[in-house]
C-alpha cells in the first residue's frame, strides 16, 4: 500500500515539473497585438513628417541663402507696361522677363499696354488689382498720372515695383537711374566739345514724365551754374517721341541760320537720330552741329561711330534688377526700397565698345 501512494506521489512531482519548466510562454491577448502595430504604425508616420519638415526647412535656407525658387510657390505678377513704340520700353518689359524665365519658373505674367496713354495705364493698373495679381510692376508714362492707381494697389496690400520713372505716392521698390545726374553728365560732356560757348536747342521728353523733368533740370541747372556762355536758344517738349522731334527740328533749322546752332540736346535716342536726319535732310550736317541722345540705341551707337551723333547716354534697363527685387518681395527676402542703375556715356573714343549691344 505504501508503495503504491509513493508512486503516485512520484508521478505527480514529475508530471507538474514538465509543465513549470519546458513549456512556451502563453499567447499575448489579440488586443496587445493591435495596440503594438498602431504604436508602430504611429511612430513610422512621425518619422515621416519630421523628414519633410526638415526637408522644407533646407529648402528654405538654400532659397534664402541663393535667391532662387524652391520650386513650391506660385506667384503671379502683372505687368503695366506703358508703350511698346520705342526699344527702350520693348527692353526693360523683355529682359526682365527673361531673367525670370531662367530663374523663376513659378512665376507667371498678366501683360497690359497703355499704348502711350496715361488713363490706359491707370485703368491697366486697377484691372490688375481687381484680377488679384500678387505684385504688379510698372514703368510709368508720367508721374502724377498713376498716383491714384498706384495707391490703390498699395492699400489693397498688392506690392509694387516702378522701373525707369517714378510716381508721386510710394511704392514697395523703385528701380532706378539717375536721369538728373544724365543731364549733368550731357551738359559737362557738350561744354568739353564746345569750349564752354555757344547755343543749343533742348528737345524734350514728354511733359509731366520724371525722365524728362529731371533730364531738363540736371542739364539746365549745370549750364547756369557752370557754363554761363552756353545758352539754350529754343526748346519744346517732343513727347519722346522722333516724328514729333524732326517735324520741331525742321521749324529750327528754317528759324535758326547758318553757324546759329552749335549743338542740340535730345531727351532720348529716337528724337536724337530723327534729328540727326533732319540736319542732313536740310544740308545742314557740315556746320558741325553736336547732336546727343539718351537710351544706348544700336542705331546712336552707329551714328556716334560714323559722326552724325555726338555722343549718347546708355539709361540701364533696370534688368534684371527689377526682376530680382519683385521675386524678393515675393518671397520674402531682404530687399532695398531703392535700386540704381548707373548710367554711362558712349562718345567717339569707347563706341566701339559698345556696338552690337545696343538696344534695337
Amino acid at each position: 500500500m505504501k508503495k503504491r501512494v509513493l508512486s503516485a506521489l512520484l508521478t505527480g512531482v514529475m508530471v507538474a515539473s514538465l509543465y513549470g519548466c519546458g513549456s512556451a510562454p502563453a499567447p499575448a491577448p489579440a488586443e496587445t497585438k493591435a495596440e503594438t502595430t498602431a504604436a508602430k504604425e504611429t511612430a513610422a508616420e512621425t518619422k515621416k513628417e519630421e523628414a519633410k519638415e526638415a526637408a522644407t526647412e533646407a529648402a528654405s535656407t538654400e532659397q534664402a541663402a541663393t535667391g532662387e525658387p524652391s520650386g513650391d510657390e506660385e506667384f503671379t505678377i502683372g505687368y503695366a507696361q506703358r508703350a511698346t513704340d520705342a526699344a527702350y520700353t520693348i527692353a526693360i518689359k523683355e529682359r526682365n522677363q527673361d531673367y525670370a524665365k531662367d530663374h523663376y519658373p513659378n512665376l507667371k505674367w498678366v501683360e497690359t499696354d497703355a499704348q502711350g496713354d496715361v488713363a490706359t495705364q491707370a485703368a491697366n493698373i486697377e484691372d490688375l488689382i481687381s484680377r488679384g495679381v500678387d505684385l504688379i510692376m510698372v514703368s510709368p508714362l508720367t508721374s502724377d498720372g498713376l498716383t491714384d492707381a498706384v495707391k490703390e494697389a498699395m492699400d489693397a496690400g498688392i506690392p509694387v515695383v516702378t522701373m525707369d520713372r517714378e510716381v508721386d505716392t510710394p511704392v514697395t521698390v523703385k528701380v532706378v537711374a539717375d536721369n538728373k545726374e544724365m543731364g549733368v553728365m550731357a551738359a559737362d560732356k557738350l561744354a568739353e566739345m564746345m569750349g564752354g560757348k555757344g547755343n543749343i536747342i533742348e528737345v524734350c521728353g514728354t511733359t509731366g514724365s520724371s525722365a524728362a523733368i529731371d533730364r531738363q533740370a540736371g542739364f539746365e541747372e549745370t549750364l547756369a551754374s557752370k557754363y554761363p556762355d552756353m545758352k539754350i536758344v529754343d526748346s519744346q517738349d517732343c513727347d519722346f517721341n522722333s516724328a514729333k522731334a524732326a517735324s520741331y527740328m525742321e521749324d529750327m533749322l528754317q528759324k535758326y541760320g547758318e553757324g546759329e546752332i552749335q549743338a542740340i540736346y535730345c531727351h532720348n535716342d529716337p528724337m536724337a537720330e530723327a534729328v540727326a536726319e533732319t540736319v542732313v535732310a536740310a544740308g545742314r550736317d557740315g556746320e558741325g552741329i553736336l547732336i546727343t541722345g539718351m537710351d544706348g540705341e544700336e542705331a546712336a551707337f552707329q551714328m556716334v561711330e560714323n559722326g552724325q551723333m555726338a555722343f549718347t547716354i546708355i539709361y540701364p534697363t533696370m534688368s534684371p534688377e527689377a526682376m530680382i527685387a519683385a521675386y524678393n518681395v515675393l518671397t520674402n527676402q531682404p530687399q532695398d526700397e531703392v535700386v540704381n542703375c548707373i548710367p554711362t556715356l558712349v562718345g567717339k573714343d569707347n563706341v566701339a565698345e559698345h556696338l552690337g549691344t545696343g538696344l534695337q
